[in-house]
């Protein structure tokens, strides 16, 4: 509703009370004092409060690195979801070294679930924020192999489901030509033609 303030009011209230519950019963009310500060930092970095939200997002990421230690099956999803979301900060605040040791962390718990159950989206995702950290880093070859990961973890359910994933796939797809440019190199046209044809037909 845009009602950005109250919203923020509500969620640390939420992360106040789980804080509470969670010091006398922390196996119950970890996970969802973790959920809260999760939330709070997104809520803090949409209206610019960059440090708080990075604050709020440590401390998730903290919490779920334990709880992932214990029962990796319930907690890694969200671990690397915090990762995520550290990354993308950090590189906001220009701490990009910080950033890309945040977003390499989240890709390999990812790639280490993708063994188990794949979720190409998450993957995918979260290897577009690498890629675009290093290419903030200028290490353009490791971005371009980056984003062309995403792009082929991507490519076979995007050709299942087109209209729900080109968004993704064409800002990958984008990012990987580009970084391929700025590499000196070629991108791989038995990657990106296919999918610029099923695209491109997409929008005629």
């Amino acid at each position: 509703l845009g009602r950005r303030q109250e919203a923020l009011e509500a969620t640390q209230q939420a992360v106040d009370t789980y804080r509470q519950l969670a010091q006398r019963n922390p196996d119950a009310f970890l996970p969802d004092l973790a959920s809260s500060l999760n939330n709070l930092g997104m809520m803090l970095a949409n209206l610019g409060r960059r440090q708080e939200a990075l604050e709020a997002t440590q401390q998730a990421v903290e919490i779920r690195q334990k709880l992932a230690q214990r029962n990796p099956d319930a907690f890694l999803p969200d671990l690397a979801s915090s990762l995520n979301n550290l990354g993308m900060m950090l590189a906001g605040l220009g701490r990009r070294q910080e950033a890309l040791e945040a977003t390499q962390q989240a890709v390999d718990t990812y790639r280490q679930l993708a063994q188990r159950n794949p979720d190409a989206f998450l993957l995918a995702t979260s290897l577009g924020a690498l890629g675009s950290v290093l290419r903030g880093l200028e290490r353009h070859g490791e971005a371009a192999k980056a984003f062309e990961e995403g792009a082929r973890a991507l490519a076979p359910y995007f050709q299942r489901w087109p209209q729900a994933l080109a968004p993704l796939m064409a800002n990958l797809l984008q990012d990987y030509v580009r970084a391929c440019e700025s590499a000196g190199k070629a991108p791989d046209e038995s990657l990106v033609a296919p999918i610029m044809k099923v695209l491109e037909d997409m929008s005629d």
